[in-house]
Parts: structure tokens; C-alpha cells; sequence
């Protein structure tokens, strides 16, 4: 009887939780539905033309005219719903519940080190977290980002609590690694930067068990994404192949020009720009591949020769990264405001966390660690090319995690426990 009333208990608080976030959702619906656009904003063009070309049996033109400019990830996502003629409303709503999922998952995710009220209130700081409500609307790649990487926390967490592999987690967190990949190339690079790390670390006596769940999870993520990179390589003749846009923000970030703060420019601008016009011009006409590596062996030359100014475009590209600011050549508004003010609070937080961990680092869980190292390689690759701030956005279930542990187990503040 007592184990029965223990398991009814347990599922009346799944349940409970699942209500006690209900409201969430249904501001993220308001959200989704009132700043809804009749006409598409942006890149959201882009992934439905890809979505679409899914459907039709292909992804990018054949050679020599490729297009690679994002991975399928996010397209092969909202293909379901154009296979089902259901209208552009239904993919935005989507983004709505993928940010509730992502609540849920985190709330549980903090409560295997915190009490359930210390996980409600971080939770709720998360779900306040207001500059991701802008991607509500749109059809963009952010929320479904934003709910793998809790998914991501979430797995590691599970499996490196248990003394053995959970294969179980290990294929969910490989899977949703993989699925990052292929829908924000950079995080490609950071599976085959992790894989070094946790292989790195299997020689590290300490970190043995966790270093060899994290090469299995991290060489699994890899697996997963040859079928994309079989792909890329049919149509190249070119290895770990991912993406043909990345030239273009590593070219607009490395202007050695002074008043360029190596902020990303479409083609369009920078043939407007008298900087730019000769370079642009003279690659506008080469096929794809050949206009990619023209752009990457520009921007390298760039970097060669104006180190300086390269170094000086990246302290402003992690201000963009972090704050949306600054921009050359932009005219700045208040509305920056609504990135810099909470993120302002979030990035002392994150100092002030990180300093508490690097002095009591033995005591911190190896997961976290693990999930910390993922997250800043992520964050340091963006910030070696044209950056957004919404890069960074996508990491706050980490974030929240990491401070959350910091806040109620290292410098022991104790949150009353839920009856």
C-alpha cells in the first residue's frame, strides 16, 4: 500500500507539473499568434523553400549549383506540417510548444540537485527569460535549438547520475546532438571538439567513467550525422562538409576596413558598400563551391594581414553575441535595450557562478562540467564569425542549470521545500 501510494503520488506531481507550466504555454501562444506576420520575415523563406525541396525528393540543387546554406535539421521538422497542408500558423504555434517541452525538461533536469521549489524558480527565470520571445513568431530555427540543448542537459544528467551506461539517454542525448548538427552546422564542430575532449580525459583518472559516457554519446552524434555528410560529400567531393554559408560570415567578420565592426552583410550590402563592391563583384558569378572557397581564402588573408583589426571586430562580435551591440553602420535604437538589460544580469551571473565553480570545481557534478565545456566551444566558435545574439540565446536551459546548481548546492542558499 505504501509503495502504491508513493507511485500514485509520483504521477499526480508529473501531472501537476505539466499544469503547474500551463501558463507558459498559453503566453507563448498569445505571443505566437498576436505578433504572427502575414507575409514571411527573414530566412523563414529559406527553410520552408528547403522543407519544401525535401518533399520533392532533395534537399540542394545538384552540383554545380548547390545549395548548403543551413543543414535539413530544421526543414525536415516543418516539412511534416506542409505535407499535411496545415497553414503557416500551426509551425509558429510549434514554437510554443517546444518552449513549454523545454520548461518541463528543465525543471526536471535542476531537480536532481535542487529542491522542487529552487527548480520552480529557476525554471520561471527561464521561461521570463523575454528576449527569446521575439522567435516566438517566426519561423525560425531558435526554439527548436533552444529545446534540444535542454534535451541535451536533460540526458547527460540521467546518465551520468547512474554508476553504468543507460544506453537508453545515451542514444536520446546522441540523437539530439546529432539533430543540432544538422540544423546549426556550427555544432558540428563541436561534436568532433568534444570527442577530443572526452577522449582527452579518459586518461584523467578522476574523470574515466564520465569521459568515456561522454566519447560514447559524443562518437554516436557523429554516426548519426554521416548520412547528411555522405551527402554533402556526393555533392562536393569535399569531407565534413556542412554548410557553404559559413565563408560568408567568416569573410564579413574578418573587414580590416576601420569603421567595419565585422558585423554579417548580405551580398547586397556589401556590393553597395565601395569596401567590398570589387571583391563582391568579381565571385558573385563563380558557381557556389567555387564562391565559398574564394570567400574563406579572402577572409584568411584578411586575418593574416590585419590581425589586429580581426582581434578588434571580435570583442565587438561577442558584445553582439551577448548584448546586440555594436553594429557598423547601423543606427542603434532603444529596443536594444531589451537584450542588454536582461542578459546584463544574466552574464554577472554566469561570472559570478563560474568563479565560484573554478574554485570548487572537485565538487562539481562531472556532467555539468561536460555540458559547460559542450556549451562554451559552441559559444567560442560563433564568435569567430559573424555572430547574432540569438547564438547565445539558445543556450540559456544550460545557463540556468549551471547557475541553479551554483545558487543551491555550492554556496548553499535553501529554498523551502514544496509540501
Amino acid at each position: 500500500m505504501l509503495l502504491l501510494s508513493m507511485d500514485l503520488k509520483d504521477r499526480i506531481m508529473r501531472k501537476n507539473t505539466w499544469v503547474l507550466f500551463s501558463p507558459f504555454l498559453l503566453l507563448y501562444v498569445i505571443i505566437s499568434i498576436v505578433f504572427a506576420q502575414n507575409t514571411l520575415v527573414g530566412d523563414e523563406g529559406r527553410y520552408l523553400m528547403f522543407a519544401n525541396n525535401l518533399l520533392n525528393g532533395f534537399y540542394s540543387p545538384p552540383a554545380p549549383e548547390i545549395n548548403l546554406w543551413n543543414g535539413p535539421g530544421y526543414p525536415l521538422l516543418i516539412s511534416m506540417f506542409l505535407l499535411l497542408k496545415l497553414p503557416l500558423i500551426a509551425i509558429r504555434l510549434m514554437n510554443a510548444v517546444l518552449l513549454y517541452f523545454s520548461l518541463i525538461i528543465t525543471f526536471k533536469t535542476i531537480n536532481n540537485y535542487s529542491s522542487k521549489k529552487a527548480a520552480l524558480f529557476f525554471t520561471i527565470l527561464l521561461g521570463l527569460y523575454f528576449p527569446i520571445f521575439q522567435i516566438l513568431p517566426l519561423i525560425l530555427t531558435e526554439s527548436l535549438s533552444w529545446f534540444l540543448i535542454s534535451l541535451v542537459c536533460f540526458t547527460f544528467v540521467k546518465n551520468f547520475k547512474q554508476k553504468s551506461i543507460s544506453m537508453k539517454y545515451v542514444l536520446i542525448a546522441s540523437v539530439s546532438i546529432a539533430f543540432l548538427a544538422i540544423t546549426k552546422a556550427i555544432f558540428g564542430y563541436v561534436i568532433l571538439s568534444m570527442l577530443f575532449v572526452s577522449l582527452f580525459m579518459c586518461f584523467i583518472s578522476k574523470f574515466q567513467l564520465a569521459a568515456k559516457k561522454s566519447s560514447i554519446i559524443f562518437l554516436l552524434s557523429f554516426i548519426f550525422c554521416l548520412p547528411y555528410l555522405i551527402y554533402t560529400f556526393n555533392l562536393t567531393n569535399k569531407f565534413f562538409y556542412w554548410t557553404n554559408s559559413g565563408s560568408m560570415s567568416l569573410y564579413t567578420m574578418s573587414t580590416p576596413f576601420e569603421k567595419e565592426l565585422g558585423n554579417w552583410d548580405s551580398f547586397s550590402e556589401l556590393l553597395d558598400n565601395p569596401n567590398h563592391t570589387a571583391f563582391i563583384d568579381s565571385i558573385m558569378q563563380l558557381e557556389p563551391l567555387k564562391r565559398d572557397e574564394a570567400l574563406k581564402y579572402k577572409a584568411l588573408e584578411n586575418i593574416k594581414n590585419h590581425p589586429k583589426k580581426y582581434f578588434t571586430n571580435w570583442i565587438a562580435n561577442v558584445g553582439r553575441l551577448l548584448f546586440s551591440y555594436p553594429y557598423s553602420n547601423a543606427e542603434q535604437s532603444i529596443k536594444t535595450y531589451f537584450t542588454i538589460i536582461p542578459n546584463m544580469f544574466i552574464i554577472v551571473f554566469i561570472f559570478f557562478a563560474a568563479a565560484i565553480g573554478t574554485i570548487r570545481y572537485k565538487s562539481f557534478p562531472k556532467e555539468i562540467l561536460f555540458l559547460l565545456f559542450f556549451v562554451i566551444i559552441y559559444l567560442f566558435g560563433s564568435s569567430l564569425v559573424s555572430a547574432y545574439r540569438r547564438m547565445f540565446y539558445i543556450t540559456m536551459p544550460f545557463w540556468i542549470l549551471f547557475i541553479s546548481y551554483v545558487f543551491t548546492n555550492v554556496i548553499n542558499i535553501t529554498f523551502k521545500q514544496i509540501d
